[in-house]
């Protein structure tokens, strides 16, 4: 107890020494009167280790770690950075007061959702980097001496450590489970949530038979939306650190000044980052959020125009002759944004010869009951990481579930398909990732290994689109051919946080915009979602349309009439009542013919409910006025479906002319039936069918003729074919009467009349002509 009181006084003395030595109050003498005081810390020129304070093996955990996994790999390798100056940083984030004085009208957010940050003296929140940075330019100009910005990446995690190498500035070491920067009253008042969340790398699942102590699973380690609670974001309550600067643990979430990417080895002196990027770096983690995102080594990252309750920043200030070095590093070329045409692609003709064909895109490492697979080399580069080089690889990660992709064409010819990969739906990991098929001069494909496509670091990326504006060139609204995503992003860990990033690409995918948030409409509403598992469809007027998630087991449309340039929400469920919202969830929609004679193309749906509306019967309904209500709900001719599935339809827009439907453009259906379907078989006769299907209607859904309908299998007789699906990798046996059983589906047609049909893992390719057998007279 006396050592323990002697290192406790010896440091409280330190600290304030340090104090002492590097405190500096901002001067007035040269600012103008209209600026906000704000105090300054002198951080005097040095040399630290930038990057993962923990040992690599927590990338993938074994037995003896509990198989806690923390998916550190974007803050490796670690490295020596010199920062070769001086500076000063604010001593506390900055304030609702100080930034109001820039922006009065920010006043209106204070205690916005759940009450937080309603004082002057609190952190400000509900800023954006954009914004962030308009204030230090703001700054700036009523400043003769110096100039103001947001801190480099490197230079806040060089204050944050302020002379430590340990996971939090206070220079205590041990096991990362165990350490805890707070103390319990800072723990309530903050809302932090600690023990570091179990993931499917752990013991806590069924499969695993053996567990460690104090076992729970990774739900219960995020706060859902409606448990965020208010807390208490006074500046200066944790702290100071050897540099006299406070709250650089927690408090909230700072913006600093870099593009987020994969660490450089050799970007050792003055790091700035790269030249541009998806989002920029955030740091220090926040309230009502896991501890371990407060760590000194820690990388969050967010859209340049996200604002919300977690976000804020502190500023940094230099001699106005201090420039910083411009950024150089370009971003790593992955093998989705490889292409080998650039040029438009020269699409044939669909023909009626039947087309059918299997691909599968990549293997998962197989899972073992005692959960021996986590640790394995073969996990770990799995995983994403090279540990005998210590860095990131730049396929991967690809983790045990492999859910809810998107398809889309490019120009080029080639394919994108991208889906969210993570150790649970409910964690930080979920990344997106991505594989090209790319066009060969042959015409064939050439499918590249998964790598992440998409990712706001240690936010959960759940559902994404990919679509494109084929229909809006063909009618001359636009000139040049885009790619679009849409993206659901989340706060934290959890998946019911969720806002929309949206990013387009004009040369097939090579390179993409920014992303921007749009529609930020359910983050901080009690149980919502924003999940879009309807796939983004364009309307024979160009509209961008696709169906969301909501609550109730309903859904509603995100619409864009203008090729994406604006965006808005049609009937959400939170305004709209129960009966005129779409019933069931993973809502599929296509434009139809006009229904009720008013000029205007409608929109029908059909959708997953587990058999909760019409008697084991999917709905299906109508919206007459373009998504703002939907109404003439009934059953379906198809099975429900449940959990681990998700129906598609499309419309067929590169369909062969017929002497029986001259100039139709049918719809293309897919489902899953467990008891029994009829539809041809393998061989192309009517038989009862299980599994994957698919079905087409000449008349806009009123029918969908058994002749018209296929299981996914071209087998016959008693041949058979095991294949690994998604979500979870597991086998699945094809016959002549039996396609896969679980899956989460989403096809694309390419001009050529191609249909890909994949859940992520298994591409299934065919023509209008195999689906009906061949008989198109």
């Amino acid at each position: 107890m006396k050592r323990k009181l002697i290192k406790k006084i010896a440091l409280s003395l330190a600290m304030m020494f340090a104090v002492a030595s590097f405190k500096m109050l901002s001067s007035c003498s040269n600012i103008s009167s209209k600026v906000p005081q704000i105090e300054f810390v002198n951080i005097p020129a040095g040399v630290f280790m930038m990057g993962a304070d923990l040992d690599p093996k927590y990338i993938t955990a074994g037995k003896s770690e509990g198989w806690r996994s923390i998916f550190i790999q974007d803050e490796f390798p670690v490295r020596k950075v010199t920062i070769s100056y001086s500076f000063e940083i604010a001593k506390f984030e900055t304030t609702n007061e100080q930034y109001e004085q820039f922006d009065p009208e920010h006043r209106s957010l204070r205690g916005k959702f759940r009450n937080l940050s309603a004082e002057d003296n609190e952190a400000v929140i509900y800023v954006s980097w954009d914004d962030a940075v308009a204030y230090t330019k703001w700054l700036s100009e009523n400043d003769e001496k110096y100039t103001y910005r947001l801190p480099t990446e490197a230079e806040w995690e060089y204050v944050a450590r302020a002379g430590t190498g340990t996971a939090y500035n206070d220079g205590k070491d041990g096991s990362i489970y165990e350490l805890n920067p707070f103390d319990s009253t800072q723990m309530r008042k903050m809302n932090y949530y600690w023990q570091y969340p179990l993931t499917l790398s752990n013991g806590c699942r069924s499969w695993v038979t053996w567990k460690p102590q104090n076992c729970f699973g990774v739900e219960k380690a995020y706060p859902a939306a409606s448990d965020i609670k208010d807390a208490d974001l006074s500046v200066g309550q944790q702290g100071p650190n050897n540099f006299g600067v406070y709250d650089m643990h927690g408090g909230v979430e700072e913006w600093v000044n870099d593009w987020y990417g994969p660490y450089n080895g050799n970007d050792t002196i003055d790091p700035v980052g790269y030249k541009t990027g998806d989002f920029k770096v955030v740091r220090g983690g926040s309230h009502n959020d896991h501890i371990q995102h407060t760590r000194s080594a820690n990388r969050m990252s967010s859209a340049t125009n996200d604002m919300h309750y977690l976000l804020g920043f502190r500023v940094v200030r230099v001699p106005k002759k201090q420039v910083l070095k411009g950024a150089t590093m370009k971003q790593p070329v992955r093998p989705w944004n490889n292409v080998i045409l650039s040029k438009k692609f020269e699409w044939k003709t669909d023909t009626k010869e039947s087309k059918f064909s299997i691909t599968s895109l990549y293997n998962v490492v197989p899972t073992k009951i005692d959960g021996a697979h986590y640790g394995s080399d073969e996990q770990v580069k799995q995983f994403g990481f090279d540990s005998q080089n210590n860095k990131p690889l730049l396929t991967g990660p690809v983790y045990a579930e492999n859910h809810s992709p998107t398809i889309c064409w490019a120009e080029n010819g080639d394919i994108l398909i991208s889906w969210f990969s993570g150790e649970s739906e409910v964690g930080p990991e979920l990344t997106l990732l991505a594989s090209r098929g790319q066009r060969l001069a042959d015409g064939s494909l050439n499918w590249t290994a998964p790598s992440e496509f998409l990712k706001a670091a240690d936010r959960n990326m759940h559902s994404s689109n990919l679509f494109n504006n084929s229909v809006r060139v063909s009618a001359g609204k636009d000139k040049a051919f885009v790619l679009y995503q849409l993206a659901s992003i989340g706060l934290t860990g959890r998946w019911d946080k969720q806002a929309l990033g949206y990013r387009t690409s004009i040369d097939n995918g090579v390179t993409w915009s920014t992303v921007k948030m749009i529609l930020e409409i359910d983050r901080e509403l009690d149980g919502g979602a924003t999940t879009i598992q309807g796939q983004m469809f364009q309307t024979l007027d160009g509209t961008f349309a696709g169906a969301k998630d909501d609550v109730k087991s309903t859904g509603s449309m995100i619409i864009s009439t203008d090729g994406g340039k604006s965006w808005e929400h049609r009937g959400f469920s939170r305004t709209t009542p129960d009966s005129l919202r779409i019933k069931g969830i993973h809502a599929q929609v296509v434009d139809i013919d006009d229904i009720n004679n008013d000029g205007k193309r409608d929109l029908f749906y059909i959708s997953r409910d587990k058999g909760e509306y019409f008697d084991g019967k999917a709905p299906q309904g109508f919206s007459i006025d373009g998504g703002f209500s939907w109404s003439s709900h009934a059953p379906s001719i198809f099975p429900s479906i449940g959990s681990g599935k998700r129906m598609t339809l499309i419309r067929l827009n590169y369909s062969p002319d017929n002497s029986k439907y001259p100039g139709k453009k049918p719809l293309l259906f897919t489902g899953f039936s467990e008891k029994g379907f009829i539809a041809r078989d393998g061989e192309g006769e009517i038989n009862t069918i299980t599994g994957l299907y698919v079905a087409i209607s000449y008349d806009e859904g009123k029918t969908w003729p058994q002749e018209y309908r296929h299981v996914v299998s071209n087998l016959q007789g008693n041949d058979t074919k095991t294949i690994k699906i998604g979500v979870n990798a597991n086998d699945n046996i094809l016959t002549k009467t039996n396609g896969q059983k679980e899956g989460y589906m989403v096809a694309t047609q390419t001009p050529d009349g191609i249909i890909y049909l994949t859940d992520g893992k298994v591409v299934y390719t065919f023509n209008l002509a195999w689906v009906m057998n061949g008989n198109l007279n």
